[in-house]
Order: C-alpha cells, then structure tokens, then sequence
C-alpha cells in the first residue's frame, strides 16, 4: 500500500476512534504505531488486514451490540458509556503480527536493496519461500483475532441462552467467559472468511504459485484458523479466566480494558480462596478478594462462578493470537519442506 494512502486511512480511523472514544489516547497512540509497522512492509495485506479487517470490522461490531449489551451485563465500573479500549488491548491483539512482520522485514532486506520484486513464494519454496510462512502466520493471527472479536462481540446478541463450550448441555449468562452460540460461530465464522478474501485478493503471489489450487488453500488455512483461534480463545476464557457475576443482579460483570474484575464475596471467589479452602486456611464466611483492577459495587455482590482467575481477557488474547500465529507458521514451513 502507497505511504500516502496507508497514512490517509490511519489518520482517519485515528480520527474514528477519538470522535467515537473507542479508544483511550494511548489506545489511539499504539494503533497509529501498529499501522506504521504494518505500513513499511511492502505486502499492502498485512495493512488492509490491520485497517479494514480487524480495526474498522471490530469497532463496528462493538459499537452495534453496545445498547442490548447494556441490558444483559454489568460493568465493573457501574457505567454504561460506550467501551474504551486501552493500548494493552490494542497490543494484545496486534503484537504478534507485529513481530512477526518486522522479522520478515528484516529478512527481506537484501532483496529490497537489490530492487527486486518482492512476492509471496511460500509456495514456490526454495530458499526464500520458507521466510513467506511467517507472513502466514500474520494473516491466520488476524483471522483468530477478528474472528474472536465478532463471535464475543456479535454472540451475545443471539436470541438463545450461549452454553459452556466444555459442557453443552449447561446454560451460562450473557457474557460469560467460555459461553459460546451459534449465532457467535456463524459472526466468527464470517470474520476468518472476511480476512483469507482480503488476504487471497491483496497478497503478491509469485507467477509460480498464482493460480486457484494455491490460493484455495491459503484461504483454507486461513479460515480454519480463525474458527480453531476462537475455539481456543473460548475454553481459555471457560477455564483460566474467572467469569464474575452480580449476585443480586444475576448477570455477569464485564471488565474495563480487558483486565480482571475485582471480587468481593463471602464463599471464597477467587482461585487463592477455594486453595484456602481446600487446605483449611480460610474459614466458612471468610471474605476473599482477588487481586484485580476495578471498583466495588457492594459488599458480597460479586462471587466467580465460572474459570481460575489466572488470565485476564488481554492475556488471553495474547495466548489465543500467539497460538494462531504459530500455528500459521509452522503449517507455512510445512508447506516449503
């Protein structure tokens, strides 16, 4: 993508996001800083995936569900304002392509001074084709991570009650962790389907590997990443991070910025707590408190009801990226052996 015309659209979205307050200053500040790792590369995918695929696509999802959200949650910090992301969660979504990008970067810096043409020869092989994998692991990081986004973001609009994706036949509230839908995997779905048509229409193939056989599989892998990245982000969320509800108000507290919800109960909510329990230190009506980021609502509203509270909604979108990443490259120098 042209300097001027990748400058233009983060600018704008730039521009998006403050009018929206979608994103703090700092969230604002780290995606500006994204799109330029992602700009320099001279595979214009890697920035349509980071503009148009994950940030203009997730952003509107957000924004759709925000009102029928505001009868179906609670959040941490008693306010109903419109969600606004932080640069951790911006990082948490992005680092991985980031990295990624710029090792592939550097990796092509002889040829770009030499003023070759840069393509994708993962399919071609040969002793620059197995550098291409990491691209791969790119566009399947951002299939998972659009794909997670409209699943949570656009699943807790469905018309039936999600259930625990480890346990089906038990129904979860709105917003729990790990709660899956169908509506939610038909929105993820449609996401890895929306960056692999991006991907496969942007991506520089080489003469040698332009045709619809690779192409079609490229595509392939890529939507299977997305929807086994949010399969994973669905049992992380369902065991290593604690779904928190409101007791009184019976529904589940979403957190601010992705972090924890700080927990007050009485029947031990945090993961310290039932270790106390098991070994006898805590006594029966003992209050516990997690060690998390957030404010009180009321003395014994809140209690964990589902998960460890290990990982935070940022962490797990690091692991659950990192994993799709991974994945993506390694199947790509599978592809050149």
């Amino acid at each position: 993508m042209h300097w001027a015309l990748s400058s233009a659209l983060t600018a704008l979205l730039a521009y998006r996001a403050h009018s929206r307050k979608s994103l703090t200053l700092g969230g604002i500040l780290a995606a500006v800083g994204t799109a330029i790792i992602h700009a320099v590369h001279p595979f214009s995918t890697l920035n349509i995936c980071l503009l148009f695929g994950f940030y203009l696509a997730g952003n509107s999802a957000t924004k759709h569900k925000h009102a029928i959200k505001q009868s179906l949650t609670i959040s941490a910090t008693g306010s109903h304002t419109v969600t606004t992301r932080t640069h951790i969660q911006v990082f948490s979504n992005s680092i991985c392509a980031s990295v990624l990008i710029l090792i592939h970067y550097y990796l092509i810096q002889d040829d770009l001074k030499a003023g070759k043409e840069i393509t994708f020869l993962l399919f071609s092989g040969g002793k620059n084709g197995w550098r291409d994998a990491l691209i791969v692991g790119v566009m399947t990081q951002y299939a998972a991570v659009l794909s997670d986004t409209l699943s949570s973001e656009l699943g807790i609009l469905s018309p039936s009650p999600p259930r625990l994706i480890y346990n089906p036949l038990k129904v979860v509230p709105p917003g729990t962790n790990g709660g899956v839908t169908l509506t939610g995997f038909i929105a993820g779905t449609a996401g890895s389907i929306l960056i692999a048509i991006i991907s496969i229409l942007s991506v520089p193939f080489g003469a040698e590997n332009s045709d619809l056989r690779f192409k079609t599989t490229l595509g392939s892998v890529i939507i299977a990443a997305g929807v086994i990245g949010t399969v994973i982000d669905s049992l992380l969320g369902a065991t290593l991070q604690a779904s928190v509800i409101d007791v009184k108000a019976g529904k589940v507290v979403e957190s601010e910025g992705g972090e924890k919800v700080l927990v007050i109960s009485t029947k031990y909510p945090s993961i310290e707590g039932q270790l106390r329990k098991r070994v006898g230190v805590a006594s029966e009506g003992q209050d516990v408190t997690a060690k998390t980021r957030a404010v009180e609502v009321g003395e014994g509203s809140r209690k964990i009801f589902n998960g460890f509270d290990l990982l935070s909604n940022n962490g797990v979108n690091v692991v659950m990226a990192g994993i799709a990443a991974i994945g993506g490259v390694l199947w790509g120098y599978w592809v050149v052996q």
